[in-house]
């Protein structure tokens, strides 16, 4: 596979600082598409954890213990743009992997495993409902996106149905990724205003709330407390 902006992976010891491997990651994609912000994550396939990695027009799986990449999925960029960088990270439930595109098209569920490129066997549904930034979440049983003008979808992880579709939160711009927390989704635009809204088959907003601060990141959710990072706070929200 020819590369057009090497890149590659690698692991560290984190108490040395030891770099434990380092394996090329090579890919097709042009110009910006190999860019990649987003975060890896472990999925188990059989008896193994593999790291898997989103990002350069492909999601690949890769062994723990040496590198070595096992199988790659593609179909994440149908037209070779030269512009489809990827910021959104995956998500794993029950053994499926969630992998949502640039500017969410498309929006793909497909099972890890097998050897080689799997992109024509392994996958299981896929759409065009994708987030471009924010990294989908889930409650464990339904999967829900919060895409980049706070435009919300829910789905049926396993057959990729509409649990509820397109519905509208606070207006604003979305880079930060929703986060679940005691039945709710918290989804907080660059404006720091913060929509609550239930997780479930019906779609309902329980609360809007303001900071009046830019922020791109994520919450954070820790014994009972919210943590939110603006350009010039940290906010801890709890109960008194």
């Amino acid at each position: 596979m020819k590369t057009d902006d090497p890149s590659y992976v690698f692991v560290v010891d984190g108490a040395t600082g030891k770099t434990i491997w380092k394996v090329d990651r090579p890919t097709d994609a042009i110009s910006e598409s190999p860019d990649d912000y987003s975060t890896p994550v472990l999925v188990r396939s059989g008896a193994a954890l593999q790291l898997v990695i989103s990002g350069g027009d492909y999601v690949t799986g890769h062994d723990l213990g040496s590198g070595r990449e096992l199988w790659r999925m593609g179909g994440l960029n149908p037209d070779n743009d030269r512009a489809y960088r990827t910021i959104a990270s995956s998500v794993v439930l029950d053994g499926i992997i969630y992998t949502t595109s640039t500017r969410g098209r498309p929006f793909i569920a497909f099972r890890p495993g097998g050897k080689g490129d799997i992109t024509a066997t392994n996958l299981v549904w896929k759409n065009d409902l994708g987030s471009d930034v924010p990294t989908p979440t889930t409650d464990g049983k339904w999967i829900y996106v919060v895409n980049d003008r706070g435009i919300v979808v829910s789905f049926d992880p396993k057959t990729g149905k509409v649990i509820w579709d397109r519905q509208r939160i606070e207006p604003g711009t979305y880079s930060a990724s929703p986060v679940v927390a005691d039945g709710k989704i918290y989804a907080t635009n660059e404006e720091g205003t913060t929509t609550v809204f239930a997780t479930g088959e019906e779609f309902k907003i329980l609360a809007v709330n303001k900071l009046a601060d830019h922020t791109l990141a994520t919450p954070a959710v820790a014994d009972n407390q919210i943590f939110i990072r603006t350009d010039n706070y940290l906010y801890c929200i709890a109960e008194k």
